[in-house]
This record gives C-alpha cells, sequence and structure tokens, in this order.
C-alpha cells in the first residue's frame, strides 16, 4: 500500500491519494473512484493564503465521506507557509477534528520536530500520527518512534533510519514521486 501519493490515477486500493487544494475548497466536486482511499487536510503551506478559515468546512465535509481515512497533509514548515504561530493553531484544530472524527494524522513536518513533539505530549491524541516522507536521522527518529509515531519513508530516505523502525511502525509511499 503507497502510504501517501498525489497521484490522482493510483489503482483504487493500492495507495492513499492525497487530495488537492481546489477539492478542499470544493468538496463537493470530489469524485471517488469505488474503492479508492484517500486522505485531505489543510497544508501549512496553505496557510499563507487567506481564507484558513473556510477551508476548515470543506475539510469538514470531506473527512466524513467514508473513503476518505486520514486527515492529512497537515503539520508545520518552518521553511515556506504562514507564520509559525498560525501553522501551530491551524494544526492543533486539525488535530481536534481528527479525534472528533477518529481519522489518523498524516503529518507533513520540516525543521519544526521539536514544536510537533511538544503538542503530541501537550495533547495526547488517541488517534494515530505518522510524518510523511520522513528523511531524518536515526536519533531523530528514535525520538518520534519513541513519542509514539509511525513514519512514512519515500525515495530518499535514511537507510538508518529505515532499518529501526519496526515494520508494523513504518509505511512506504510514493509522495509526488509519480509526476
Amino acid at each position: 500500500m503507497d502510504f501517501h501519493t498525489h497521484n490522482q490515477q493510483a489503482a483504487p486500493g493500492t495507495a492513499i491519494v492525497n487530495l488537492p487544494l481546489d477539492i478542499v475548497h470544493q468538496p463537493e466536486t470530489f469524485r471517488p473512484v469505488a474503492g479508492g482511499l484517500y486522505s485531505a487536510g489543510i497544508h501549512p503551506w496553505w496557510t499563507e493564503a487567506d481564507g484558513v478559515e473556510a477551508l476548515f468546512v470543506g475539510l469538514k465535509q470531506l473527512l466524513e465521506h467514508p473513503q476518505v481515512v486520514a486527515l492529512g497533509e497537515c503539520g508545520l514548515d518552518r521553511l515556506r507557509g504562514g507564520s509559525m504561530e498560525l501553522q501551530e493553531t491551524v494544526f492543533c484544530q486539525q488535530v481536534t477534528l481528527s479525534e472528533t472524527l477518529q481519522k489518523p494524522l498524516t503529518i507533513h513536518c520540516v525543521r519544526a520536530f521539536d514544536v510537533l513533539l511538544q503538542l503530541k505530549k501537550k495533547l495526547r491524541p488517541t488517534q494515530q500520527w505518522t510524518v510523511h516522507g520522513f528523511r531524518g536521522r536515526p536519533a531523530l527518529a528514535r525520538q518520534l518512534l519513541d513519542a509514539g509515531f509511525d513514519l512514512s519513508f519515500g525515495k530518499q530516505r535514511n537507510e538508518e533510519s529505515f532499518a529501526l523502525t519496526p515494520p508494523t511502525r513504518r509505511h512506504e509511499e510514493t509522495d509526488d514521486d509519480w509526476l
């Protein structure tokens, strides 16, 4: 199973397809294929635009669909997106939605693992949190695994981190490699 892809043409049941911004904006345009699995979330890059609040309306509607099996990508990015304060607020709102609707999180995190770890400890979620596209060193992988995260790896991965992640906590993804 491809844990995370943006390939809208992935064969049904072989991947969790991340829905694009236009579908989150207009959830009525969502046309799932039979047997398809999807994720939807407010990416931290989208927090630099106005109207983030309106995205939550569409996101909630999408997450109520049974074929949308995860919330994400959501997360924190110190290199791109709105202010860290805004990103943290939007992320925490999505954590609440994840808990309410019982959907696991697929997390995009760039240079903000310290904040992510603090939030997990503070919020104490019951839903699984998975860091997608993980490329970090073994010490960070261990820290995340010890905190209860799962890790998802793409082609560009740290092989030591991949090897030390238990198979039951390790996922593989193509992300946007298919482009």
